[in-house]
This record gives C-alpha cells, sequence and structure tokens, in this order.
C-alpha cells in the first residue's frame, strides 16, 4: 500500500514536470497512454509496423535486417500485456513473444517481466493517425527507438512524414521505413 501510495506521489510529480517542460519545448509528444488506457480493447489486437526513429543510427539495427514486423498485443494474466511479434527477416518469420507488466501504479511505463526492457505508448493523435500508436521502447542493450503501428497494412505517406517530423523535433533524426518489399508475415507462418 505504501509503495502504491509513493509510486502514485512521484507519478503525480512527474506529469506535472513534463507539462512544464512541454510549455518550454512544444514539439514534446503529449503524456503518454496511461496503463488502464493502453490495457482495454481499442488497443488489443493487430499492429502493422510502419517505421522507426531513434537518436543513435546504432539503435536502429535490428529495423535494418527487419523486413515488415506484425504486433499482436493481448491482455494476459495478473495485470500483464502478452505481445507477441512476428517479424520478417529475409525469407524468413520470426516469431517473439514477450509479457509486460500493465500495473495502474507503474503507469504509464510498461516494465517487460523480466525487467529488460521498458516502453511508453501514445495514441496516433499526435500524428494525425487515429488508427496509430507510437511505442517508445528502451531495450535490454540500452538502445532506444520510437516505432510507428498502424492498425492496417497500407499508412499514408502523409503520416510517415508527420511522424518523422515530430521525432526530428525531439532530435531523434536517425529514421527508417519498413522496406516491406515481402510482405508481412503472418501471426500463424512463424516459427
Amino acid at each position: 500500500m505504501l509503495m502504491s501510495t509513493l509510486w502514485g506521489a512521484v507519478s503525480s510529480l512527474m506529469g506535472l514536470f513534463y507539462s512544464g517542460i512541454q510549455v518550454m519545448v512544444p514539439c514534446l509528444p503529449p503524456a503518454p497512454l496511461s496503463t488502464a488506457v493502453i490495457s482495454t480493447d481499442e488497443y488489443m489486437g493487430t499492429w502493422y509496423f510502419v517505421a522507426a526513429a531513434a537518436w543513435d543510427e546504432d539503435d536502429l539495427k535490428s529495423f535494418k535486417i527487419t523486413d515488415s514486423s506484425i504486433l499482436h498485443i493481448q491482455k494476459g494474466a495478473n495485470d500483464t500485456l502478452t505481445v507477441t511479434e512476428n517479424a520478417r527477416v529475409g525469407d524468413q518469420c520470426q516469431k517473439n513473444t514477450w509479457s509486460y507488466f500493465a500495473l495502474s501504479v507503474t503507469g504509464p511505463f510498461l516494465f517487460r517481466t523480466d525487467f529488460d526492457a521498458v516502453a511508453l505508448i501514445w495514441d496516433g493523435k499526435l500524428i494525425n493517425c487515429p488508427s496509430c500508436i507510437i511505442i517508445l521502447l528502451v531495450d535490454e542493450n540500452d538502445e532506444a527507438s520510437a516505432m510507428l503501428f498502424a492498425r492496417n497494412e497500407n499508412t499514408p505517406d502523409e503520416v510517415i512524414q508527420e511522424f518523422k517530423s515530430k521525432m526530428e523535433c525531439v532530435y531523434m533524426e536517425d529514421f527508417l521505413k519498413a522496406p516491406l518489399k515481402n510482405g508481412y508475415c503472418k501471426l500463424d507462418e512463424a516459427a
């Protein structure tokens, strides 16, 4: 109970701090979605990888070998989200599954259950795409990237350009768009 109250106070202070910074740096995105919002049916299901941006080009190295990727997000047990990725690397489909804590006391942060990664999620309103999400992920190698996902396979170029522009505004100037030369792996295709 004490930890929950303490984290709630810290989270509120961080929110106020972030709001203050937004006044000084207007291109910052709005506050990320809370874990309570992310856990709703609106965000469950399939998301298609569109593009990624990073502060350091090396943080995009895993995306450079990936032709396409699909995420499937579903509610797991004990306030977790299960994220399954099907990625096409060359001619092969690769499947990865992770679980993230979606606890209200740690919101808006989603901590991977092995604590090797943390994620924040924004809705697509930032880039005028209501059917998109932006995921900021810091992984076990301390590589940070912002990834754009959409509900369908075809994302308008204007949305991709707006994402790139918003990311450049926060100095994520290294950018990569999914090549999509070999198509998407379906969820049951990957090994």
